[in-house]
Formats: C-alpha cells, sequence, structure tokens
C-alpha cells in the first residue's frame, strides 16, 4: 500500500512539474508575442522614370546628394529603402549618410553615421530592383527631419526620382557625406533621387497608412520645406493623439487614375502594388484621385472614373486591406475646368459618398468648397491657382479625416 501512495506522490510532483514548465513555455511565448516589434513604414516617396531631359536623365558623377524628410514619428531603429526601378543599368552608390538634419544642408555632425546595406557601404541594385539597408540606430523624434546622404562616385545614367518634392535637396561635387556645413552644396534641386522609403521598428501594434494621390496628396503649392502637405499635418495630429498609426504619402504630381504619361508617373492602378502594398506594415490606404482624369480627359465619363476606382478598391480588399475614398475637391477657375468636367466630378462625388463601397469617407469637397459656389473653393483655402489648396486648405484637409474611422 506504501509503495503505491509512493508511486503516487511521485507522479504528482512529475505533473506539477511538468504543467509549470507548460505554464512558463505558454507565459514566454505570450511574453514574446506581447513585445513582437515589426518594421513599419514612416515615410514614402513615390518614384518616377527620368524625364527626357534635365537632372534626371543627366543624372550625378563624383557627387553627393543630401535629401531632407519628416517622418514625423519616435523611434530608435530605422532602415532606408533605395530605388532603381525605372533604370535599365545597375546603380552604384559609393557610400550612405544618416543624420538628424539641422537648417538648410546642415546636420547634427553627433548624429552622423554611415549606413550599411549587408553589413557593405557601397551598394549596388540591379535595374528594376530596390533594396533596404540594414538597422540603423538613430533616435527619432517627430519635429525632427532626417538627412539622408549619398554618393555616387561613377557616372549614375539616368535617374529614378520623385521630381516635386516640396523640399530642398542639396547636392555638391565630391564625397561630403558627412559634412555638416552648408558651404559644400552649392547646388539645388526640388526633388529626391533613388530615396523611396523609411521603416522604423515599432511595437506590432503600430500600422501605416498610405495616401494614394496626384498633386494635391504632393502638397503642391504648399510652403516649400515647411511639410505642410495635407499628409504632414495628419501625420501630426495622429501623433499628438498618441495614435498607433503612421502616414505615407504616395502623392504623384499630375498623377491619374487611368493613364500613365511619361512626365505624371505610373497610373493609380498600375503602381498600387509597388507603392501601397509592398510597404512595410501598411494597414489601410486612403484614396484621393481622379480629378487630373477628368481634367485632362474630358471625354470619360463618371463611369469610367468609377469602373476604375473599383478595380482599385477591389485590389485594395483582395489584399486584407482597408480603403477609404476622398470626395474630389473643385476646381472652377483653373485653366482646364469645363461645365461636362463639374458634372463628373459631382457624379464621381455622389457615388463616393452614397455606394459604400469604399470602407469610410473623407469629404474634402465639402470641407474646402465655397458653400455660395461649390464648384469653387473657399477663398480662404484658394492658393490661388483655383486647383491646389494653399497651406490652411491643407491644413483643413487633415482637419477633415476623423482618426476614429482607422479603428
Amino acid at each position: 500500500m506504501k509503495w503505491r501512495l509512493g508511486i503516487l506522490i511521485i507522479l504528482l510532483m512529475i505533473f506539477i512539474l511538468m504543467l509549470r514548465i507548460s505554464w512558463n513555455g505558454s507565459w514566454d511565448i505570450f511574453n514574446k508575442y506581447k513585445n513582437q516589434e515589426d518594421w513599419v513604414g514612416v515615410w514614402t516617396a513615390s518614384m518616377q522614370a527620368p524625364f527626357e531631359d534635365g537632372i534626371s536623365q543627366k543624372g550625378f558623377e563624383n557627387q553627393t546628394i543630401r535629401m531632407v524628410l519628416h517622418p514625423h514619428v519616435d523611434g530608435n531603429k530605422i532602415r532606408l529603402r533605395l530605388s532603381n526601378i525605372f533604370s535599365e543599368e545597375p546603380l552604384a552608390i559609393e557610400e550612405v549618410h544618416v543624420a538628424i538634419s539641422q537648417k538648410g544642408s546642415e546636420i547634427d555632425p553627433d548624429t552622423d553615421q554611415q549606413v550599411t546595406f549587408n553589413g557593405e557601404s557601397t551598394l549596388s541594385i540591379p535595374p528594376g530592383e530596390r533594396k533596404f539597408s540594414d538597422s540603423i540606430s538613430l533616435e527619432l523624434s517627430g519635429d525632427k527631419a532626417l538627412a539622408v546622404s549619398l554618393y555616387v562616385k561613377e557616372k549614375s545614367g539616368p535617374v529614378t526620382w520623385h521630381p516635386i518634392s516640396m523640399q530642398t535637396t542639396y547636392i555638391s561635387n565630391g564625397n561630403d557625406v558627412s559634412k555638416s556645413v552648408s558651404s559644400a552644396f552649392n547646388e539645388q534641386e526640388n526633388s529626391w533621387f533613388w530615396l523611396d522609403g523609411v521603416d522604423t521598428l515599432a511595437d506590432s501594434s503600430v500600422k501605416g497608412i498610405v495616401v494614394m494621390g496626384s498633386s494635391i496628396a504632393n502638397g503642391n503649392s504648399s510652403t516649400v520645406n515647411k511639410n505642410r502637405r495635407w499628409p504632414n499635418y495628419l501625420a501630426r495630429r495622429l501623433k499628438q493623439k498618441d495614435s498607433d498609426l503612421t502616414i505615407m504619402n504616395a502623392g504623384i504630381s499630375g498623377n491619374q487614375l487611368i493613364n500613365s504619361l511619361p512626365d505624371k508617373g505610373e497610373n493609380a492602378y498600375t503602381r498600387l502594388e509597388r507603392d501601397v502594398f509592398n510597404q512595410s506594415g501598411v494597414k489601410a490606404v486612403i484614396l484621393h484621385q481622379g480629378l487630373n482624369d477628368i481634367r485632362h480627359y474630358p471625354e470619360y465619363d463618371a463611369d469610367k472614373i468609377i469602373e476604375r476606382m473599383k478595380q482599385i478598391i477591389d485590389s485594395t480588399h483582395d489584399q486584407g486591406l482597408t480603403i477609404y475614398g476622398g470626395t474630389l475637391t473643385p476646381f472652377k477657375g483653373s485653366g482646364m475646368f469645363t461645365s461636362k468636367g463639374e458634372n463628373t466630378r459631382q457624379e464621381v462625388n455622389d457615388w463616393i459618398r452614397t455606394s459604400g463601397e469604399f470602407d469610410g469617407v473623407i469629404d474634402f469637397d465639402k470641407a474646402l468648397r465655397d458653400p455660395d459656389e461649390p464648384e469653387r473653393y473657399l477663398q480662404k483655402y484658394d492658393s490661388g491657382d483655383h486647383l491646389h489648396p494653399n497651406d490652411a486648405g491643407y491644413k483643413r484637409m487633415a482637419d477633415t479625416v476623423d482618426p476614429s474611422l482607422f479603428k
């Protein structure tokens, strides 16, 4: 009898020990996933093919290109993404540095550090490809900009780029990736070159929203170097609310839903996978496009615009993402306004508001229009070209976005 009791006690102890091991293991797994971190996009610039002439066709040789960008987030680890999508030749970059930006082309020298790619300081990107850098330890702050400096030694050839950046890029002769003073950078361009993404390592609850748009998303007519595009204003609003969302701006000036023009980028549907779906940690899309199609192709009726929007919605849902539609803003008084185009805009806006196809609607038209003449901007929001908002108009657009949409 006693030996049976002894066996039972031993078995009970083994059971308790196994239960404890199992519980601890489960707890470790819980903690692992609770504290898991993932890469999430915090800044992007949609790339275009080089133009037929100018700096994008000429390219660079023995020059440093210093680009300034503002992710509007906090963090301590980032990675860069460089693109050679629209080149037929390999891209050779001799050295890349990143630092906190100061005034103009100046950087904080205490934050400057070399960026590596698979442990190497040099980088070669085959034609049609993009590459991520290794992880970089750098304290990001929502109120500070980054400066990314690339040194190209050999002739680059035509450049994959983002024209009309609304941000000055600084260029010098020779290798000045670590130069903190502005005197070395004696050339300026209003474009970004090759750099098409910045990710940060964040808690897995943090997700990104991509704004898919044209010149209004791009911030045309906003104040240069002040980050007053409406996606900038929205990113700052979300940060003030301690939101777990980041904003990525995939706007291209002149971009269209349906047609791809040489200097306006690939159409929205064609670039959807690259500029939206392939972003790190993307959760949702805000689509605000269609006005350029109406303006440039007066023969297009509302059905044609809506058909393309439906294709984008379906593709987005197929990726498991949500998509929000922004109504098309007024354009009476601009150079390509017609009454037929205005009727098409109104029909498209009515469909956006009432069809239920989008997961949510942001009524930019209502926010910016003149109530006495709704075909026009309210004057205080008009940049003067009657097509793009001014800084106050862009802020008004961002204020129109209800953050609860994204929950």
